[in-house]
């Protein structure tokens, strides 16, 4: 699952790589608008769907890993 959300962040934030430690305040492209592509490319890769308050807290690799497992969704 890790890889995958891995590829849907690099490809969102039209990046070559990205670090374990890299977040929304450290990677310049990642703005609002493409937060907003990322969590919906990551809700329909994984079938899942996030709460407005839980939006704001994808903000790392780690981060939108966890909140994915949370909701139990099995790689696609």
């Amino acid at each position: 699952m890790r890889e995958e959300v891995r590829r849907i962040l690099l490809d969102v934030l039209e990046l070559d790589t990205i670090s374990e430690t890299d977040t929304i305040d450290t990677v310049e492209k990642w703005d609002s608008v493409r937060h907003l592509k990322l969590v919906m490319a990551v809700e329909e890769h994984f079938g899942v769907a996030f709460e407005a308050n839980e939006i704001f807290e994808l903000s790392s690799l780690d981060a939108i890993v966890g909140a994915v497992s949370r909701r139990g969704a099995a790689t696609a």
